[in-house]
């Protein structure tokens, strides 16, 4: 795939600490959610996706200009994952700020209400508090709001292995909401790091925050599952929970999950998900679509 690159005549400047630079990365809108996790991966911070038009996305990152690779490095790093985009980059005004706090605005899903830092709380809510210049999701997706929705409706409060936690909404939220221990796992190191600041900024406790690899390494099994991943890795996660709770004679698992909300899906994707979680003893319970996305809760 081929990637262009536009820079403006600010961005040849002396980098400072002081700038902010703006990347902006225009894919089709079906590369779209993979753009957005591999401009993550390059550059260790948030982005905002913009809504479709003529079947384009913009996506744009903001950075201090001191840690902005460059809309080359950013245009190469693409190609390298089969993405064909146009990249630009330029400095930022001061205007930056209030355009990210329009966008950023509080999700709020039942008693969940997830609002970055500079928005106060309100009284009788389960608030999750999120950075959007450090996170890795911050509640503005669809799959991240029915996912939210469909965890209030589990009906028990016990152990969570939330599997690909991004930025730890769905792992801070479990326990806002009473679930107890909580171990959140992902294979991306600056989620991790996200996650665990995330945690400490929410003060909250019990929550356990690790790198692993699903299909790799062991995974704790907790009887409430939360996976807000695509549905390859769903289907992964599935097979290596069966793994770990077969006896040594193969037979089919006693303990585990009983109960499980998967996200990261499109609408037609939901069924296929279900059927890899069904060895688990697993059925759907309810799903919740939203703009072409979709979540869905199983219980044993």
């Amino acid at each position: 795939m081929m990637a262009t690159t536009r820079a403006s005549s600010a961005a040849s400047a002396t980098p400072s600490a002081d700038r902010i630079m703006r990347l902006t990365a225009v894919v089709a809108a079906g590369d779209a959610d993979l753009a957005v996790a591999e401009c993550h991966a390059l550059t260790g911070v948030g982005c905002m996706q913009g809504d479709p038009v003529d079947g384009r996305v913009a996506i744009d990152t903001w950075m201090p200009a001191a840690g902005c690779p460059g809309a080359a490095a950013l245009a190469e790093h693409l190609a390298a994952a089969g993405i064909a985009a146009e990249v630009s980059e330029a400095e930022q005004d001061d205007g930056w700020r209030d355009a990210l706090r329009d966008f950023h605005q509080p999700v709020v899903a039942g008693r969940v209400r997830v609002r970055p830092p500079w928005v106060a709380p309100v009284p009788g809510m389960h608030d999750v508090v999120i950075d959007p210049g450090m996170a890795f999701g911050t509640g503005q997706h669809p799959t991240t709001r029915t996912a939210l929705e469909l965890l209030q409706r589990i009906p028990v409060r016990g152990a969570v292995l939330d599997a690909g936690c991004g930025s730890g909404i769905l792992a801070i939220a479990a326990r806002r909401l009473g679930f107890t221990p909580v171990v959140a796992i992902d294979f991306d190191p600056d989620s991790v790091a996200a996650t665990a600041r995330a945690a400490r900024a929410n003060m909250v406790d019990a929550i356990t925050v690790h790198r692993a690899v699903i299909g790799e390494d062991p995974l704790p099994v907790a009887p409430v599952l939360l996976a807000n991943i695509t549905l390859e890795v769903l289907g992964v996660l599935a097979t290596a929970i069966v793994g770990s709770t077969r006896g040594t004679a193969g037979t089919e698992p006693t303990t585990g999950v009983a109960h499980a909300v998967l996200s990261g899906l499109r609408e037609h994707e939901v069924d296929a998900a279900v059927a890899a979680f069904a060895p688990l003893g697993l059925a759907e319970a309810e799903r919740l679509p939203e703009d072409g996305w979709a979540s869905v809760r199983l219980r044993a």
